[in-house]
């Protein structure tokens, strides 16, 4: 269940009899011990890595640790944990004294979070009688701390609503996050100008589309939320707040346990060396340059959420594994529409084989135009979804929920329908007895992957468009050809020595008769024996010419396999 949060008001100031100067600089006083406490008690642990990557970001040396979550914190010592419940307390007498306080009720809630107290951080939420904004900000970073990113987003949206607006710029800025070609873009407009780039952008960020909610935008403004909590004073690093630890808690995120250098036998060194761990396992789920301009001509690999060193990361409480999902979709026009097949199959994944997931296909052109298509499943057995959307660019997404295993597949990238197309994609099924005469015959028997057994029959389903319907004689040629063949054939193939191999080749007439639901689509289906073929890349191409027209040509890529 979300945690409650009545409605916000922003306090009037204090009145009578409270030194709030000196109560300020008490809580302040009580902070400074808790913090150098933690860092003279904090578990020894040597920094940095041999194989590991780092970037300098002003003071601060930030290494890309790989492999680690939080299971490999060590346990907090017993001193950090008195010292962290004695500054509760002073800042709990603080906040009764001087509940209009932003710093107060800011640490309040800081502490209380990092002490595994959600509910105290939501009541202290209650009790804020600061500026209104900045009470609502509190609160969605309770919520999102918790998990609840719906709530969150909510509040984060009213808090940035309530903003004078030159602040609501500063929280909105995503610059840090960008890459050079779009930070030079970006830093160019006017504040106004921001808000459509920084829309489009959390649009394609958003790590999830199957959800209401995006979590990495919510993650962005519990940053900048930390960021205004820690600014001004001294850090857990021992180091004083400027612009450089600002970037890399907005690009990062904030630590969530720390460890110090083992000591050194020097003179010179008088503060220990202190590492603050990041939640793990962390993914870039934001977009660069390429994504951004033409989401719709976009390739898996611009979607890759686990790059070796990414600008900027974040570690969902829902994902300790995300992982890229083997599938295979096909595109079939329907007038101004496409229905869309994806099949998939996570029944011999060893980390999520068997467990219950939602999966969903979802097609978007824009934040605003957004076609999820899913359901609840379990994933012992191969699975399609089926979605009908508008035939134009736009981005698809598979993805698969297991929320048990905190296991997350994903496949995303651009989808450009060709709007002359005669003909639809090939579908890889498996052999069966009776062939499909109609998609919806077809989708059942879809494959999940275009790695295909080879002592296995495999059946090709298509459809031809824009057919008379009493039907028509068309002419059908199918070829299987290996990919990636030697340098000596390919060059003796370009100078015409030699025509392209083709190791499985056909060719038939036929009439094609619609069907009455589809009056000018027919489907057609095929079964292959490609036993004889080694294994390796291949593809097929299939072309079918009418009379009086042009042939159209679509191919599949495979990879033969042996069982």
């Amino acid at each position: 269940m979300p945690l409650l949060f009545p409605t916000l008001i922003a306090g009037a100031s204090q009145s009578g009899g409270i030194d709030s100067l000196s109560v300020l600089r008490s809580a302040r006083r009580a902070q400074d011990a808790f913090e150098i406490t933690r860092r003279e008690n904090l578990p020894l642990r040597p920094s940095g890595s041999n194989d590991g990557r780092y970037e300098v970001i002003g003071r601060i040396r930030y290494w890309y640790e790989h492999g680690g979550d939080e299971d490999s914190a060590p346990p907090e010592p017993p001193q950090i944990r008195q010292a962290r419940t004695r500054l509760l307390a002073a800042l709990d007498v603080a906040g009764a004294s001087l509940p209009g306080d932003e710093w107060i009720v800011g640490q309040r809630v800081r502490y209380l979070l990092e002490d595994s107290q959600p509910r105290l951080a939501a009541r202290a939420v209650e009790q804020c009688r600061a500026v209104r904004s900045w009470c609502e900000a509190l609160g969605g970073l309770v919520q999102h701390a918790s998990g609840e990113f719906a709530a969150a987003e909510s509040l984060f949206s009213t808090a940035l609503a309530d903003m004078p607006e030159d602040e609501r710029c500063r929280w909105s800025d995503i610059a840090p996050l960008l890459d050079d070609k779009l930070s030079d873009r970006y830093r160019q407009l006017d504040c106004a100008s921001r808000a459509a780039f920084e829309q489009r952008w959390w649009w394609l960020a958003q790590p999830l589309y199957s959800v209401a909610w995006n979590d990495r935008r919510t993650e962005h403004l519990a940053r900048q939320t930390m960021v205004r909590i820690e600014q001004g004073r001294r850090t857990t690093f021992g180091l004083y707040w400027a612009n450089d630890l600002r970037d890399v808690l907005l690009r990062y995120g904030w630590p969530t346990w720390w460890t110090r250098e083992p000591p050194m036998a020097s003179l010179f060194v008088t503060e220990p060396n202190i590492t603050g761990h990041d939640p793990s396992p962390a993914f870039q789920f934001t977009p660069g340059a390429r994504a951004f301009d033409n989401p719709g001509d976009t390739k898996s690999e611009d979607w890759i959420p686990e790059p070796l060193q990414g600008r900027e990361r974040y570690a969902p409480r829902y994902a300790k594994t995300f992982e890229y999902l083997d599938h295979q979709v096909g595109v079939f026009r329907r007038g101004d529409s496409c229905v869309v097949i994806a099949a998939y199959d996570l029944s011999k994944d060893t980390a999520l084989a068997g467990r219950p997931a939602r999966a969903a296909l979802v097609l978007t052109r824009s934040e605003r135009e957004v076609v999820v298509r899913d359901h609840e499943t379990r994933l012992d057995h191969p699975d399609v979804l089926v979605a009908t959307t508008p035939c134009s660019p736009q981005v698809l997404s598979l993805e698969v929920v297991a929320p048990v295993r905190r296991g997350v597949a994903r496949a995303r990238y651009g989808l450009s329908p060709d709007e002359n197309a005669r003909m639809s994609d090939l579908l890889l099924l498996e052999g069966v007895d009776s062939l499909p005469s109609d998609l919806a015959a077809a989708v059942p028997h879809a494959l999940a992957t275009a790695r295909v057994r080879a002592d296995r029959p495999l059946g090709l389903f298509w459809e031809v468009q824009g057919l008379s319907p009493a039907g028509e004689q068309v002419t059908t040629s199918l070829t299987v050809t290996r990919r990636k063949t030697g340098w000596l054939r390919r060059a003796v193939e370009a100078v015409g020595l030699a025509a392209p191999r083709r190791d499985v080749s056909l060719e038939w007439a036929e009439v094609l008769v619609p069907r009455v639901e589809t009056p000018t689509v027919a489907g057609r289906a095929l079964t292959l024996d490609l036993a004889s073929l080694s294994p390796g890349p291949y593809r097929i191409e299939v072309t079918v010419t009418a009379r009086g027209r042009a042939a159209t040509t679509v191919r599949r890529d495979i990879e033969l396999v042996r069982p």
